[in-house]
């Protein structure tokens, strides 16, 4: 196998971050597209949080809180917005059933959306569900164009609403010249980064985005703790959550609690009108700790690394009797994800005899995932090829 020995001090670099990863002791773990593993710290956090709360109940409840806003203050720097248009969701579905029931109240007129054919079940369940039409579009070799997406709107599409990155194939879009183009077009922009941030930028004004939904445990290093829920001030005007629970309505100037009855609730401007009530901080002080330690890191070199470990892992691949399904010709839309068929022998028990061996990949599609993430190495690559050709001979 090819090995570049010339960067030795930055593989010695990575060999230290992989100590946060006890998962990398037990397992070639090739799965972070599905959760990733949490590092020492991030558990650490979410232990002190939760054991603050076995001694003290809710006596730090306001200090809870408070964490929570600087992290919605963090993550705006992170994708060039202000706090007031963030929010946490329970996850993508939740976020996009808000705009989806709001889409639905606000238009007195009959519309559609367009979408991508390889979208994950909650980029378009949610409108689906609420009567909305919804039209995809096909990909060429796993590839879609901006071009093929403006050919599938007609006079009656209010928007378009896809991934960033394929969470099968991994295709990666250019989410600022699609934006760009809808904006010139007056239409809606709703993207789910849950397979892209933080590895990838995210910048809400440059790519001119409406509505956008991050679930974090797959790239965020901390578990379920939610998803990022982002709405701009023009969406928010123009189609107000029809949906409310007592956070997110205006309480009395005497009280935080909304307790007046039978009365006309005001909806808060900010994104706020989205809280239903109260989120577990407890998880949330573990998504503070993984986006510290990721910025710490630096985002930059955390991309740099995966991008080179997902060149060797196809570079590698290309040696085995293997179809590779991602889009990997062009460097613009790759990701951590790469997506295989093994053709001759099945898919699913090529992850079964992986996993059996310690390699823990997936089935997407009937197909092999595979998802490099920064606390993988090489030799883990070498050891999935090696097992994967290994499962072809016996096989075939």
């Amino acid at each position: 196998m090819w090995r570049d020995k010339s960067n030795t001090m930055e593989e010695k670099y990575w060999d230290e971050i992989r100590e946060e990863f006890p998962v990398t002791k037990n397992l070639a773990y090739f799965q972070s597209a599905g959760m990733s593993p949490i590092p020492n710290r991030v558990l650490k956090a979410i232990n002190e949080a939760y054991q603050k709360l076995n001694l003290f109940g809710d006596m730090h409840f306001l200090e809870d809180i408070e964490r929570s806003d600087r992290l919605r203050e963090k993550l705006g720097k992170m994708i060039n917005t202000s706090a007031s248009n963030l929010c946490f969701a329970h996850n993508t579905s939740t976020a996009f059933n808000f705009i989806a029931a709001a889409l639905k109240r606000s238009t007195p007129f009959e519309f559609n959306l367009v979408s991508l054919m390889d979208e994950f079940p909650s980029s378009h369940i949610p409108f689906e569900f609420q009567g909305i039409p919804v039209k995809f579009v096909k990909p060429v070799d796993g590839v879609y164009s901006i071009e093929s997406i403006l050919e599938a709107v007609d006079e009656k599409t209010m928007g378009v609403v896809c991934s960033y990155v394929q969470y099968s194939t991994g295709f990666r879009l250019d989410v600022e010249k699609l934006g760009k183009a809808l904006n010139e077009m007056d239409l809606l922009f709703m993207v789910n980064a849950t397979q892209a941030f933080p590895l990838y930028e995210v910048d809400v004004e440059k790519m001119q985005v409406d509505v956008l939904t991050v679930s974090f445990h797959k790239w965020g290093l901390c578990g379920v703790a939610g998803s990022l829920f982002y709405t701009s001030p023009g969406f928010r005007q123009m189609y107000p959550s029809a949906m409310a629970g007592w956070l997110g309505v205006k309480p009395p100037p005497d009280d935080f609690i909304p307790t007046r009855k039978n009365i006309d609730y005001e909806q808060f401007e900010h994104a706020g009108q989205y809280n239903f009530g109260t989120m577990n901080f407890q998880a949330l002080a573990g998504l503070d700790t993984a986006i510290d330690f990721v910025n710490e890191i630096g985002r930059d070199k955390i991309r740099e690394r995966i991008a080179y470990l997902s060149k060797y892992l196809i570079d590698e691949l290309r040696a085995l009797p293997v179809e590779i399904l991602s889009p990997c010709e062009s460097e613009e839309h790759r990701s951590a994800i790469v997506l295989i068929n093994l053709r001759q022998v099945d898919n699913g028990s090529g992850v079964a005899f992986l996993q059996k061996q310690g390699i823990v990949t997936s089935v997407r599609a009937g197909n092999i995932r595979i998802s490099c993430n920064f606390f993988n190495n090489t030799e883990e690559i070498d050891r999935l090829v090696e097992t994967l050709s290994l499962f072809c001979e016996m096989e075939t």
